[in-house]
């Protein structure tokens, strides 16, 4: 496993692996940590993305295991 990377996405943070955000290289995520795309940090250092915070586990979580899991409700 690769050194663990933090997101700030929409003020929530989350920690995963640069593996797992460059698993899709076409991808948004894919192209901003292949280094094909700028990205932004706050001012903790963490890398910041502007979108949902809270929706955002499922995409690292679709990053990790690669099967799309919604809440029933959702």
């Amino acid at each position: 496993m690769t050194d663990p990377v933090t997101l700030n996405v929409g003020g929530h943070l989350y920690t995963t692996s640069l593996t797992t955000l460059t698993r899709y290289p076409d991808s948004m995520l894919g192209a901003m940590f292949g280094g094909d795309f700028p990205t932004a940090r706050d001012p903790q250092g963490n890398y910041f993305i502007d979108r949902d915070g809270p929706l955002f586990r499922y995409v690292l979580n679709f990053l990790r295991t690669s099967e799309l899991t919604l809440p029933l409700d959702f």
